[in-house]
């Protein structure tokens, strides 16, 4: 099967971008590689224009990740496309083992990841769908709007996009491709919440739940702190009630 692939950047030579652009060459039988850019001044640019030959078209546009997502989408050409953040390096044989799992209720395909110390993602189906390696259907999100304040949490409002118009949004166990996040947990939970709440993305219930499992669980010998779950929470009720 070939596909497009959409990748986002903003100064992301480092962690692994040249790895990550590698992997999908060697991993996809590509149609266009996608490439929507904040305008990076890293050497991001520079280091993409050296795969031209694999039909490569670079958008920049100052947005939210959100908003990004949507302009990849809307210049897919194939029936089906990735969503390969560049901070992914994807695993051998990773579109050959994900389009195994499709059939005509699947919407969407997400990969497995493990971090850089080999820890593998736990999967649960009803958790928060991502998109740092995920297999999507065309024709299903085409007409999509993100909203412009989208910063965080945009992949879980694609999932609900996608399920609400009766398909499902399958977690996979393999492959599991290395994953070199850079995100800030802690910062970021607030506003994940907060979209959350406002766009009905999430129960209340899941996030109180969380949390006092997460309490729990400190209280008991657990290592983390149940800091992130607050402020997931705190952020959902503004968000529900702004």
């Amino acid at each position: 099967m070939k596909i497009d692939v959409i990748m986002i950047t903003k100064n992301s030579l480092k962690p692994c971008l040249i790895e990550s652009i590698e992997s999908i060459i060697k991993n996809i039988n590509l149609n266009k590689l996608i490439i929507i850019d904040a305008f990076s001044n890293d050497g991001t640019i520079d280091l993409l224009n050296k795969y031209r030959k694999y039909n490569l078209k670079i958008i920049q546009k100052d947005c939210n990740r959100g908003k990004a997502r949507e302009i990849g989408i809307k210049n897919v050409e194939t029936d089906w496309f990735a969503f390969i953040d560049s901070d992914v390096i994807l695993e051998d044989n990773w579109l050959n083992v994900i389009e195994k799992n499709i059939n005509f209720k699947i919407g969407a395909v997400e990969g497995n990841v493990k971090s850089k110390n080999g820890v593998i993602q736990k999967i649960r189906q009803n958790g928060r769908g991502y998109t740092n390696c995920t297999l999507i259907k065309t024709n299903l999100v085409k007409q999509i709007s993100i909203p412009e304040e989208m910063r965080v949490y945009e992949d879980q409002f694609i999932r609900k996009y996608i399920e609400n118009k009766g398909y499902f949004w399958l977690k996979v166990a393999f492959p599991c491709s290395l994953h070199l996040s850079t995100s800030d947990r802690i910062t970021d939970a607030y506003e994940i919440g907060q979209i959350s709440g406002k766009y009905h993305l999430d129960s209340f219930w899941k996030f109180l739940f969380s949390f006092f499992f997460v309490t729990l669980k400190w209280f008991t010998g657990g290592k983390e702190p149940p800091l992130i779950s607050y402020r997931i929470l705190s952020g959902y009720l503004k968000g529900y009630f702004s």
